[in-house]
């Protein structure tokens, strides 16, 4: 009987062990779950950044060539000075 008790608590204490870390807070399921999540949040987080700094690298490039472009010229006057065109229209949409 005293062996039996013994075989039982060493089979059912790993056993124990394992469904206490899968039903845990902190390091079950429910933990992985919630990891995965942030982790998600945070790969979209990083492509809206990528996605962003294509765009400046892309309006960089055009500003580098021997002749820049007129059109993004004109909108970073307009966006840093308040300059533009007399025969330009300006609609400002932050405003509304």
């Amino acid at each position: 009987m005293k062996k039996f008790k013994i075989l039982l608590v060493i089979f059912l204490l790993p056993f124990t062990f394992i469904m206490y870390y899968l039903t845990s807070e902190q390091y079950g399921i429910s933990a992985y779950i919630e990891k995965q999540k942030v982790l998600d949040d945070i790969n979209n987080n990083n492509a809206k950044i990528k996605s962003e700094i294509m765009t400046y690298l892309n309006k960089i490039e055009l500003l580098k060539k021997e002749i820049p472009d007129n059109d993004l010229l004109n909108e970073k006057a307009l966006e840093t000075l308040g300059i533009s065109d007399k025969e330009s229209l300006v609609i400002n949409i932050e405003n509304l």
